[in-house]
C-alpha cells in the first residue's frame, strides 16, 4: 500500500478569490494537485500541463456515478 502525503494551503477565511491548493504525493512522488474554488474543482496530474476542470454540479454527478459503480 503506497504512503500518501497531503499538503494543503488553506485561506484563513471564506474562499472568495483564492483557491485552496492541495498537493498529493504517493510514496514521495507527485501524484497531482487539487484546486478547490467557488466555481470549480480542478485536478492537475503530476508532471502534466493540462488540468481537468469540473463544475461542482458535474463533480457531484461524477461522484454519484462512482458510488453507483458506473465509474471506477
Amino acid at each position: 500500500m503506497p504512503k500518501h502525503d497531503i499538503e494543503a494551503a488553506l485561506p484563513a477565511h471564506r474562499i472568495l478569490n483564492t483557491d485552496v491548493q492541495i498537493v498529493v504525493k504517493s510514496d514521495g512522488r507527485l501524484l497531482g494537485e487539487l484546486r478547490v474554488s467557488k466555481g470549480t474543482i480542478d485536478w492537475r496530474p503530476g508532471r502534466h500541463q493540462y488540468t481537468v476542470r469540473l463544475s461542482w454540479e458535474k463533480f457531484a454527478r461524477l461522484m454519484e456515478r462512482v458510488h453507483d459503480g458506473e465509474v471506477r
